[in-house]
């Protein structure tokens, strides 16, 4: 488990193996999903479990959260090495003083130092993305469907208006269909 201070916030930043969070924190995780997401399900993914997670902790409770999927995603001919943003969530009484932002600096310089080539998510509101060096990308793209632990099928969709991207290696993001080689997260 990896400690920083979240700045000159009291927060301290833990990046935790999804399968290492013990199961009082675990419960802060959903508490907080539900509190952030209305109409989340019951339990800390929506999905499928992230891979890891960057923890924000104000002693011993939990202030925001972000989940982290490694995924090779395959855009046109391109076969990128990735980490998917999942959930990026701060409790309402820490919002508006950084946190969110210094979790999504944890995910990027994660994937710098492991030689990501990209850092993707999917957003409707793209404003905090944006301000943290993310953009808009329009790339048909094909994943598969899951709903309630079941696979439904495979989706596509022209544009999703809701992918982001932001560069972590040499190259610019490809033109051509994205599949995500997984679920949509």
């Amino acid at each position: 488990m990896d400690q920083k201070r979240a700045g000159s916030e009291a927060a301290t930043i833990s990046r935790v193996a999804e399968a290492e969070i013990p199961a009082d924190l675990m419960h802060q995780v959903q508490a907080l999903m539900q509190m952030c997401f209305p109409g989340y399900p019951s339990r800390a993914y929506f999905k499928l479990p992230p891979h890891f997670r960057y923890l924000a902790m104000a002693g011993s409770e939990l202030a925001g959260q972000v989940g982290v999927e490694l995924r090779v995603v395959r855009v046109g001919s391109n076969v990128l090495r990735t980490f998917g943003v999942v959930d990026l969530c701060v409790r309402g009484s820490e919002r508006s003083r950084g946190l969110a932002g210094r979790l999504l600096a944890e995910v990027t310089e994660l994937a710098r130092s492991c030689r990501m080539d990209f850092v993707i998510l999917f957003a409707d509101d793209d404003r905090l993305y944006t301000r943290n060096g993310w953009a808009r990308a329009a790339n048909p793209c094909s994943w598969l469907k899951i709903d309630n632990h079941t696979t439904l099928g495979l989706a596509t969709a022209e544009d999703t208006g809701a992918l982001m991207v932001k560069k972590i290696g040499q190259h610019d993001w490809p033109d051509g269909e994205m599949d995500l080689l997984g679920h949509l997260f």
